[in-house]
């Protein structure tokens, strides 16, 4: 059964047609949470309850667009919201750290026990740290291009935008990476 003959079956209420949507897609879905949280746990809980929130809103799929390309862009969107809002806590958390404590010590975090260690560290600190001046379209775009390999005209559809808007969006993406990282690059 193809993906729309799925998902048109789940619009018509067959329960098993969602399970084998989870099963076929629960690791693209995961991918693509994790491509833009940056975090295991958290992409762990995105990707569930975009997978949820794709089993609600099945009727707003039309059959003229591709499942795949909604279901992604629905996680993509979901990813983005749940960062606003961890970001939204961090800064609180950040304005009660300046609050003065009363008790407890602070807990010295654990140092890596070798040289690679440290540097595979302080790359993927950069890296994350490069990916998170891209704007949230940039991010995404290079996630779906680079990470997840789709071609630009199946980015295109996940965006809802032409081909030409996402090789725009990747070129900006590429540009301010490499900016950003251009010191980690050492020629032999």
């Amino acid at each position: 059964m193809g993906d729309k003959e799925l998902a048109l079956a789940l619009q018509g209420g067959d329960q098993g047609a969602f399970d084998e949507i989870v099963r076929r897609y629960q690791g693209r879905v995961y991918a693509v949470a994790y491509r833009l949280t940056g975090n295991r746990e958290d992409a762990l809980d995105v990707a569930q309850e975009s997978l949820v929130k794709a089993y609600r809103k099945i009727d707003s799929w039309q059959p003229t667009g591709g499942f795949l390309p909604w279901l992604l862009r629905l996680t993509s969107n979901h990813s983005i919201d749940y960062l606003r809002k961890r970001n939204r806590r961090q800064h609180e958390r950040l304005d009660e750290a300046f609050v003065p404590e009363t008790e407890g010590a602070a807990v010295e975090p654990s140092m890596p026990t070798t040289e690679q260690e440290v540097q595979a560290h302080e790359i993927d600190a950069r890296v994350r740290g490069a990916l998170h001046v891209l704007s949230p379209t940039q991010r995404e775009v290079f996630m779906l291009r680079h990470y997840e390999g789709l071609q630009l005209s199946e980015i295109a559809e996940h965006l809802g935008c032409t081909v030409g808007s996402v090789k725009v969006h990747l070129f900006r993406a590429l540009k301010k990476l490499r900016g950003e990282l251009e010191d980690l690059y050492q020629p032999n």
